[in-house]
């Protein structure tokens, strides 16, 4: 058999070409740790070390938003407690307010303090968080959510809840509305709903005096004078201008009837006004309606600087620390809430990182290099191309005229 120059070259040459692959392959997998470069190396493995990759990219994700869930509850609850902490100042005042010999000339500078716990109580309704949207307006972060004085304070948030996805399948809200936190703080069967003109007096209090199941209506106030007052359907004439329900004489510290807009004649919702309406004044109220944190305050400033008769001071303390409470109560209510997610954050946290190290060992059985193998191969496959590279150059330098020289 004859074998021309070229199949010498051409052999030697593929040898060695393969043998440097080999080399480069193995080489490749010390690097990078793994011992599929390419699907074609192992199919089964690839695919299945894919699927991995995604649930441990799916992971990271969840994770950082956990830690994103977790600031946000952490700041939500600081916002909280000091909400709390104004109403108990405020209740703590109330109390000291509502004692049988509180100075007169104490009651107006209660009042002020009142006014600046209630200014401390609208910007904390008014924080940003630190992205600079504000935290207590539902969905609509750009929009500042209250708005107005201590004579009217007005809602321009939603209801919702803005949430993040924190696991595969939890969706965690990450903030609550400002109208459930200070506007619609659940109150008892007789408690009202108010909206004020006037700065000297407020609808403080109601009560149900008909059955239990009586749900009552909207009903709006005028005094036509200071002892003079009218009474109107607010579902029927939100206007108030045309025949008024009821009209009566008022006295200070008296019940105001409102009848039922079904019957008239028949009176089953009664409420008290706290200070001193004039002319002009009107209140619209919602029996059996929620209350509002700034309308309490609203009504104990009023109280403290206009409200003169013994009885209609004392049933203005006493129902402002039922509302206080109530607010309290909400409040505890909402941070409870706040607390338990943040636990199932840590808890999801904790299950994250068992997940990552079983997502890590499932991707070193199905692609990790054997370093005691691979290293073993690459010596060995590197002394395979050493003597590939020796015995070309013996081979290729074989020529008869070297024999015969």
């Amino acid at each position: 058999m004859r074998i021309s120059t070229a199949q010498i070259y051409a052999a030697g040459v593929s040898t060695m070409g393969r043998q440097q692959r080999d080399l480069v392959t193995l080489q490749q997998q010390l690097s990078t740790g793994s011992r599929v470069l390419v699907p074609s190396d192992d199919p089964v493995a690839a695919a299945r070390a894919l699927e991995t990759t995604q649930s441990i990219n799916r992971l990271t994700l969840e994770g950082k938003n956990q830690g994103t869930a977790t600031d946000a509850l952490k700041y939500l609850d600081s916002q909280l407690g000091a909400v709390s902490d104004i109403l108990n100042y405020v209740r703590e005042r109330t109390v000291s307010a509502g004692n049988g010999s509180f100075p007169e000339e104490s009651k107006r500078y209660l009042a002020t303090d009142i006014r600046q716990q209630f200014d401390a109580l609208l910007s904390l309704a008014n924080s940003r968080d630190a992205v600079g949207e504000y935290v207590f307006s539902g969905y609509k972060g750009e929009t500042q959510p209250f708005t107005g004085n201590l004579t009217d304070v007005r809602y321009q948030g939603d209801e919702g809840q803005r949430s993040l996805q924190v696991s595969n399948t939890r969706l965690m809200p990450t903030s609550v509305s400002g109208s459930e936190l200070f506007m619609k703080i659940a109150s008892p069967n007789g408690a009202f709903s108010t909206q004020s003109s006037s700065d000297s007096a407020i609808v403080s209090a109601g009560t149900v005096t008909g059955p239990a199941a009586y749900t009552g209506g909207q009903f709006g106030i005028r005094f036509t004078s200071a002892t003079a007052y009218e009474v109107f359907d607010l579902a029927a004439d939100p206007g108030m201008s045309g025949t008024p329900l009821a009209t009566g004489a008022y006295t200070s510290g008296q019940q105001i009837g409102l009848p039922d807009p079904g019957d008239p004649a028949t009176q089953q919702i009664s409420v008290a006004v706290s200070g001193s309406p004039v002319a002009g004044d009107v209140f619209s109220t919602t029996p059996g309606a929620s209350s509002d944190m700034f309308s309490t305050l609203q009504s104990l400033v009023v109280g403290l600087e206009s409200v003169t008769d013994k009885e209609g001071y004392n049933q203005m303390v006493a129902d402002t620390l039922n509302r206080l409470d109530e607010a309290l109560e909400n409040v505890n209510r909402l941070r409870a809430q706040v607390g338990s997610r943040q636990l199932e954050v840590e808890s999801l946290q904790t299950v994250g990182e068992d997940l990552n190290l079983q997502y890590a060992d499932r991707m070193e059985r199905l692609v990790g290099v054997n370093y005691v193998s691979a290293i073993s191969d690459f010596q060995l496959q590197n002394y395979y191309l050493e003597a590939a590279r020796t015995t070309f150059a013996k081979v290729s330098g074989m020529s008869l005229f070297n024999f015969l020289s």
